[in-house]
């Protein structure tokens, strides 16, 4: 029975000594996280003091001995704890003194353990919970590239209304007929002279021009970048043949412009329409396209197309009836463009009002080189700046020779 009385005392006095070291683990916890406190907050002014760094690592080291201690108590207490069961004839079900220690509520208040010190190490390297912030991993979270939008594109038109040409030299030389005196007639009896007639002609020379334009940019950039050459080489070909387009409508001739449509055309006339009865609606834009054509016509050449403007050009689709019919058909419709018989080419070149009818007999289009792209370094201090020049360009030649056949006008013209 003394030995038993002795255990019993062992296990109590275990048990209170195993309340000490749980208290002193409590204290040595509390004391960590007042280190750890302080190292998110210096982490948050931008650095962690040695002294502090050096403060957490004492505060980890004593919560490290003291629950070193803890576990060699609890240990020898469940040990005791089952001899004294055993002593006292206790059932295995019967919980032990070391069980009903452990569900003691000082016990309950502290986890301790390894896991416990990861966790307190691993706050150590973190603010605070791991999101997309700037400060927290924000900065690994890469947005998804969808690609380079490009400005639009301006449909271009002219060049498709007449043939191309490909030559091999600088400048385009040609006979046109200057004058031609009809008097083919019938003999006026045997013996007596055939009717005489005429003809003259006039060589034209037209210069092939240079269109063309450069971009500098850095080595370093195309081989960092690699789908820019390609994005650069586009916009820089589509740049000479949008000017191409403007050059061959309203080019001047001058300054290595070519010479382009309108300013050799035919001028509209709208002499010998019929005039309007009073109060009949008045001609319309449809109207003065047809006389156009006729124009050309009465030129001698066929009349293939008409140039419009965006806006003439949606203004003549949405002309109705007096009952509200559309003229040209329904909304509906997928056919071309077209009108009297004509190919309709819509043009961002042509202002408001103005239009062009021809024949795609009227001019030529030479072509002495493509559109090219080259790349050089040798241009001023490029090649020690690691630069280079992206130069784009095209030589080209463009003849009327049929002005007539050219006819351009205003739908406002009386």
């Amino acid at each position: 029975m003394s030995d038993t009385i002795k255990m019993l005392e062992e296990v109590r006095d275990a048990a209170k000594s195993a309340k000490d070291v749980v208290e002193q683990v409590r204290k040595a916890h509390q004391d960590l996280d007042g280190r750890v406190d302080k190292i998110h907050q210096e982490l948050k002014d931008g650095a962690v003091d040695a002294v502090t760094k050096a403060a957490y690592q004492d505060a980890v080291d004593k919560v490290a001995k003291h629950e070193e201690k803890l576990d060699k108590l609890n240990s020898e207490l469940t040990e005791m704890a089952k001899k004294a069961n055993n002593m006292l004839g206790g059932s295995s079900q019967t919980k032990s003194l070391g069980a009903l220690a452990a569900e003691a509520e000082v016990c309950k208040r502290y986890s301790g353990g390894n896991a416990e010190l990861v966790t307190m190490h691993a706050s150590l390297f973190a603010k605070a919970a791991v999101t997309s912030d700037v400060a927290s991993a924000g900065v690994l979270v890469q947005p998804y590239q969808a690609g380079v939008v490009l400005g639009p594109e301006q449909q271009l038109t002219v060049r498709d209304l007449f043939q191309s040409v490909s030559i091999s030299s600088n400048a385009i030389e040609w006979v046109q007929e200057k004058l031609f005196t009809n008097n083919a007639g019938p003999q006026n009896g045997e013996g007596t002279a055939k009717p005489e007639s005429a003809i003259t002609f006039e060589k034209k020379t037209s210069p092939v021009e240079v269109i063309a334009h450069w971009i500098p940019i850095s080595r370093q950039v195309l081989a960092d970048a690699p789908q820019l050459a390609g994005i650069i080489n586009g916009r820089l070909r589509y740049g000479v043949k949008l000017k191409e387009d403007g050059m061959l409508l309203h080019g001047d001739g001058t300054n290595g412009n070519l010479l382009g449509l309108v300013p050799q055309a035919t001028a509209f006339s709208t002499a010998g329409m019929p005039v309007v009865a009073a109060g009949a609606p008045a001609h319309t834009a449809i109207d003065k396209l047809r006389w156009g054509f006729l124009q050309v016509s009465k030129a001698q050449y066929p009349a293939t197309f008409a140039t419009l403007s965006l806006d003439d050009w949606a203004i003549i689709q949405m002309m109705k009836t007096t009952d509200g019919a559309y003229i040209f058909g329904t909304p509906t419709d997928g056919a071309a463009p077209r009108i009297w018989g004509k190919r309709v080419v819509e043009s961002h070149g042509l202002a408001a009002g103005d239009f062009v009818a021809g024949s795609g007999f009227a001019a030529t289009i030479y072509d002495r080189e493509e559109v090219t792209v080259r790349v050089a370094e040798q241009h001023a201090d490029f090649f020690v700046k690691n630069m280079v020049a992206l130069l784009c360009e095209e030589r080209i030649g463009f003849t009327v020779e049929r002005p007539a056949a050219i006819v351009a006008g205003d739908f406002a013209a009386a």
